[in-house]
């Protein structure tokens, strides 16, 4: 999930910035891997590209390369469970929980730092519908991060939503969430983010297919926006009877403050349907 970090937005504020990227990675996820599994191959990988349907657990890994102002880079396993629960037969809570692992060379001067982030749970409140989906429900923010440099130090809440609508080879999405930060250290600033990444998905045939998103973040108290295109291919496969989704794409950065120069993504997402 994008959370998304956002980039050094003043290096005594933007240390606390590091949020998580959050997205629907879950969505996404391709390249080479054992058997493929065919039989059924396009249904389950229609069904995989929305978010609502069941238990996944993508390992969505980012590298982020040539990053101002040292040239530096920052690679971001995030783990991202996303565990729907039902609340009956009508409705159900989808749990999106986003911890970002981290290591990273000459983000900040030239020091390196490794560690985990800070914590995103996202929730959402969904009825269980057919093509279309969504849902609506808050957001939590966590000052988990260690080291310093990898967090925000910052307690923070508030609302989501996410929507998407499934044809047989198309889905078309979206997530949107706003974070204003309540508590924490003193010696950070506050902020109030706002993230949004549309998404598109388009199905071939034996478990390929291509996927577009876009990770829009800003913060609003200072303007500082950042941002990512990522282009991605996908395969889905059926290893020792494990559904896995395999991802890999560009990513092209855009936002008035630090862009990387160039990024990619590579990701496992394991699909438990």
């Amino acid at each position: 999930m994008e959370p998304l970090k956002m980039e050094q937005s003043m290096k005594s504020v933007s240390s606390g910035f590091f949020f998580a990227k959050f997205i629907l990675g879950f969505v996404f996820n391709a390249i080479l891997a054992g058997s493929i599994y065919s039989q059924n191959t396009d249904f389950l990988l229609q069904r995989q590209a929305n978010p609502l349907c069941y238990i996944s657990f993508p390992f969505q890994h980012n590298f982020d390369i040539s990053i101002p102002q040292n040239k530096g880079f920052r690679w971001t396993l995030n783990l991202m469970p996303i565990i729907p629960v039902s609340l009956g037969k009508k409705i159900e809570l989808i749990n999106r929980i986003v911890l970002p692992v981290i290591s990273q060379i000459h983000v900040y001067g030239n020091t390196n730092q490794t560690g985990i982030g800070d914590l995103l749970i996202n929730t959402f409140i969904a009825p269980k519908t057919g093509r279309f989906v969504w849902g609506i429900g808050p957001s939590f923010y966590f000052p988990t991060g260690y080291p310093d440099e990898l967090s925000a130090k910052k307690w923070a809440m508030g609302p989501g939503i996410i929507a998407a609508i499934q044809t047989r080879k198309l889905m078309v999405g979206g997530i949107l969430f706003h974070l204003w930060s309540f508590a924490g250290s003193t010696q950070r600033p506050d902020f109030s983010y706002s993230y949004f990444q549309p998404l598109l998905v388009y199905t071939i045939k034996y478990g390929w297919g291509l996927g577009l998103t876009s990770e829009i973040g800003l913060e609003w108290k200072r303007r500082v926006t950042t941002g990512a295109i990522i282009f991605t291919g996908q395969k889905l496969v059926k290893i020792g009877g494990q559904l896995i989704n395999f991802v890999l794409g560009p990513k092209v950065f855009f936002g008035n403050f630090n862009a990387p120069g160039f990024g990619f993504r590579a990701s496992i997402n394991l699909l438990f349907p």
